[in-house]
């Protein structure tokens, strides 16, 4: 099968499998077990593994090198859109949270945000802009679509705690897809992007993923 084809595809089979295994892992070892379980498949199977399978390594291993550099006069607009996200993850860290947040939760989230934050951009902006260089359709609007749906299954095992529940934080996830997928098709490279989202994981101290891993690693320990 063509590499575009499973491309078309794989939002679809990505979702559907993914929300079998948190559901799933959730039922049968608890929701902290469930949930992790589905990172790892998630991140490990299909941000890596796929990847690697439709790209081969030397063209995996490019996904990182920029074939229009970011740091340009003319891209000016696109660091502001990267700074403009990262903006927006620290201002939604009060520093009551942070002061109130274990120091092994912090030691956690960095690790977890980064693994995952490098992942997601790897499939979600490096493979298919690699693939759809010249196809804004393909290489940027449709991935974001995908990358938003993706965040459904994580939330069968903890919904987020927003007006509109997880359709709402699903649709929030669009936008800011776009913004990276925006700046990875003009740089044709993942790596600002990989750097961006990991920043942003730790800023949000790793989301609901650093919690469940800390929940495993210590409070039960």
């Amino acid at each position: 099968m063509q590499r575009k084809t499973i491309l078309y595809l794989l939002p679809v089979v990505l979702l559907a499998s993914t929300a079998f295994v948190f559901s799933a892992g959730a039922h049968w070892w608890g929701k902290a077990w469930g949930y992790v379980a589905g990172f790892v498949f998630y991140n490990g199977f299909w941000c890596i593994l796929v990847p690697l399978f439709l790209l081969g390594p030397g063209q995996f291993a490019a996904l990182f090198h920029e074939t229009n550099p970011l740091f340009q006069k003319k891209h000016w607009w696109l660091i502001a859109l990267l700074l403009s996200t990262t903006a927006g993850a620290l201002g939604m860290l009060s520093a009551h949270d942070l002061a109130n947040t274990p120091v092994t939760l912090v030691l956690v989230a960095i690790p977890a945000a980064v693994m995952t934050g490098a992942c997601e951009e790897i499939l979600w902006r490096g493979v298919y802009v690699k693939t759809f260089p010249c196809h804004p359709l393909w290489g940027l609007i449709y991935p974001a679509l995908g990358y938003a749906a993706w965040h459904i299954s994580p939330q069968l095992v903890y919904p987020a705690s927003m007006p509109g529940g997880m359709f709402a934080f699903a649709g929030l996830t669009f936008f800011l897809g776009l913004c990276y997928g925006l700046v990875a098709y003009r740089t044709g490279s993942c790596k600002w992007t990989a750097i961006s989202h990991s920043l942003n994981g730790i800023l949000d101290i790793g989301g609901a993923l650093a919690p469940a891993l800390h929940l495993i690693l210590f409070a039960q320990g």
